[in-house]
């Protein structure tokens, strides 16, 4: 029906005991290095796999108690997490390694960081 207008619900991320609640934007990508081949009559000729990668960042706002995850000793120390996604009727979890973490300070906002990761996507 053309006058029916649809919710669209949002999603969570979730680590460890339960939601985190300062995350604002998560943005994934989710890869299995497909590559065509080629060969010298016909062009492209096939495809092959490669390795399956997942990688991301999610932005968050730090509120006056403090972050509510330690993500700079996640990226120092290289610690193994697992990240779920939460999509309505999914969830997709990713065992993660926190790779790069950004922030601002910004002089008439709240603090921001964004945290990079890579990953596996993992069976739930």
């Amino acid at each position: 029906m053309s006058d029916e207008l649809l919710n669209y619900p949002r999603g969570t991320v979730a680590m460890g005991n339960g939601d985190l609640t300062q995350v604002v934007n998560l943005k994934g990508k989710y890869s299995n290095g497909a590559k065509l081949k080629h060969t010298l009559r016909k062009s492209p000729s096939g495809y092959t796999l490669g390795h399956r990668e997942c990688s991301g960042t999610f932005d968050l706002e730090i509120r006056e108690t403090g972050e509510e995850r330690d993500y700079w000793n996640m990226v120092r120390d290289g610690t193994v997490k697992q990240l779920r996604i939460k999509i309505p009727g999914t969830t997709k979890a990713i065992n993660i390694v926190a790779s790069d973490l950004d922030f601002e300070l910004p002089s008439d906002d709240a603090i921001k960081e964004s945290v990079g990761f890579i990953g596996e996507l993992v069976d739930t």
